[in-house]
């Protein structure tokens, strides 16, 4: 067989033989995200990994997300009844599609209820994955559309305890997150990337004010430690972590950079969001970090335990204090670092931990009689 076969070639081949382990070639309704890296992407492409088709419509067409100068944002808010508009009217257009077998929601960011009603009409199942910690905080329109889904896939475990959301909605199953592994890949890098990414400590991700008060004891804690801060909303942090923002986000090829070019990548979780009691016990860096070959120092949580052995494939903190203590310990350990990264690599490629679990999960349980 030849090892040298490009995606595309691979996917064909899935296609002609019939695909994963599902008997059924379907026609889906993807509404989610495109942009190279994004979860979205990656669990369209597993879909068609398994010899599906999918008609997608990609919600941020429908709606200027960098437009980042004042008037572009206040053109943006004031304008966003017209963008919601044009988007679920591409939406709907699709309703009357006989052929489709289901549609799948990545999120619903703009999606309005009365939208999917059109595709309840003509008894299309449709399925909703979720990946955040809040259904409340991304916009009305997501919490409205929950009891039209037939079922929520949701990477959090905490939702499958919150009664009131149990009974707002119809079904709801637990799927994890996973890297994409042509995006969250070890990089080769030339000296001067290496130059202008690399830090001692780094953190992707956006403000909060737990993660600001974690980041201030790194400072404190490991005053010699380079740290580099990437991602929104850090221009409300302390004037000393400002200073270690890079002033934007990092996405696809150089989010594997950043992984790449850090001693030590941050793992730290999201609080509660609107609604929950509970903050996040993994999230996509939990998988993004090792599947591109990077250091972890992981929040410690019992969920994390159940895919990477602490100490072993990642590194781990329960307390400020033991995360200040351990960048120090592996900042002068550079090959006990390095041992642990190699691991947790290893272990993400040998135990799948893509989006290709999800994408299976969802259609045997659309074959569920």
């Amino acid at each position: 067989m030849n090892s040298n076969r490009t995606p595309s070639e691979k996917s064909a081949e899935v296609l002609s033989q019939g695909g994963g382990n599902t008997s059924k070639h379907r026609l889906i309704l993807f509404l989610g995200a495109d942009w190279w890296g994004s979860d979205a992407r990656a669990l369209a492409v597993a879909l068609r990994h398994r010899g599906n088709a999918l008609i997608e419509i990609i919600d941020e067409d429908f709606l200027p997300l960098q437009w980042s100068s004042f008037p572009l944002r206040v053109l943006r808010r004031l304008a966003r009844p017209l963008f919601l508009q044009n988007y679920n009217q591409a939406v709907a257009a699709h309703a009357g599609n006989p052929a489709l077998d289901f549609v799948l929601v990545f999120k619903g960011k703009m999606l309005q209820a009365a939208t999917l009603e059109n595709f309840r009409k003509h008894g299309k199942p449709i399925y909703c994955f979720y990946p955040d910690v809040s259904f409340l905080d991304h916009g009305s329109e997501i919490g409205e559309c929950l009891p039209r889904y037939d079922c929520v896939f949701t990477t959090k475990s905490y939702h499958l305890a919150d009664s009131g959301l149990r009974n707002l909605v119809k079904q709801m199953k637990l799927v994890s997150h996973g890297f994409d592994p042509e995006v969250h890949r070890p990089v080769i890098l030339s000296a001067k990337v290496q130059l202008f990414y690399g830090c001692d400590v780094s953190f992707v991700g956006c403000w909060s004010p737990k993660k600001e008060k974690l980041l201030a004891t790194v400072l404190a804690g490991c005053p010699k430690a380079r740290l580099h801060i990437w991602g929104p909303g850090w221009q409300r942090a302390s004037e000393a972590l400002r200073r270690c923002w890079r002033g934007r986000g990092v996405f696809g090829d150089e989010l594997a950079i950043v992984y790449a070019c850090s001693a030590i990548n941050l793992g730290l979780l999201s609080e509660a969001g609107g609604g929950t009691q509970s903050g996040d016990l993994t999230t996509a860096r939990t998988w993004q970090i090792p599947g591109s070959g990077g250091f972890m120092l992981h929040e410690a949580t019992e969920e994390l335990a159940r895919y990477f052995l602490p100490g072993r494939e990642v590194a781990v903190f329960s307390t400020p204090e033991e995360m200040t203590a351990k960048i120090r310990h592996y900042l002068e350990h550079p090959e006990e670092r390095a041992c642990i990264a190699a691991a947790g690599h290893r272990r993400s490629v040998e135990s799948g931990y893509t989006h290709e679990r999800t994408a299976e999960e969802i259609l045997q349980f659309h074959s569920l009689p």
